[in-house]
């Protein structure tokens, strides 16, 4: 199978327990609100294996963050654009590839990014009621009514960027392993 399909295969899987709406401006899923895009002005080049009923598949994404938005392109390690990716702090836009399924939910590549390195009063700000993040040493765990959804665990931690972090999401039963490639520091 070729590299495309089997990346558009784990895009379905890891998305598949949640479904998103036409047309390209889509309400956020109610589980955990977004937080609001953060500063500095920042682009960070990044590898994301993905690991899920025990297959596993890699793709590039290029982030760039502003307080104003959040964008993420999507692509193949064969350099095929998956999506774009857009949040302004109220509606999310998407543009994404024929080949990527229906399903495929952008919220969560979103909440799994600022989970993992927005700052952790931000996130507790955002955070209702049964939900609550806890950092214990180089470790983030997300939990609802007290049971574990999430953890970060910081492999490589750094001031500005976390170079290297494992993110298991243990509701949908996938483990991301993401690799900071590059970090640029922008002009506001």
């Amino acid at each position: 199978m070729p590299r495309g399909l089997i990346l558009v295969y784990i895009l379905t899987c890891l998305t598949s327990c949640a479904k998103w709406q036409q047309p390209d401006i889509i309400e956020p899923v109610k589980l955990i609100p977004l937080a609001a895009p953060l500063g500095p002005s920042r682009r960070i080049v990044q590898q994301i294996s993905a690991t899920w009923a025990n297959k596993q598949e890699v793709l590039l994404c290029v982030i760039e963050l502003n307080k104003q938005r959040i964008a993420i392109a999507g692509l193949s390690l064969d350099g095929l654009s998956l999506f774009d990716l857009s949040y302004d702090g109220n509606a999310l836009s998407l543009k994404k590839s024929p080949l990527l399924p229906t399903v495929f939910t952008p919220e969560f590549i979103i909440k799994d990014l600022q989970l993992a390195y927005w700052p952790l009063a931000n996130l507790q700000k955002t955070m209702p009621t049964p939900w609550r993040i806890e950092a214990i040493s180089d470790h983030r765990h997300l939990y609802f009514n007290n049971q574990l959804i999430s953890d970060v665990e910081y492999l490589q931690p750094d001031a500005a960027w976390s170079k290297s972090i494992t993110l298991t999401n243990h509701q949908f039963h996938y483990k991301l392993l993401i690799k900071t490639i590059s970090y640029e520091a922008l002009p506001e």
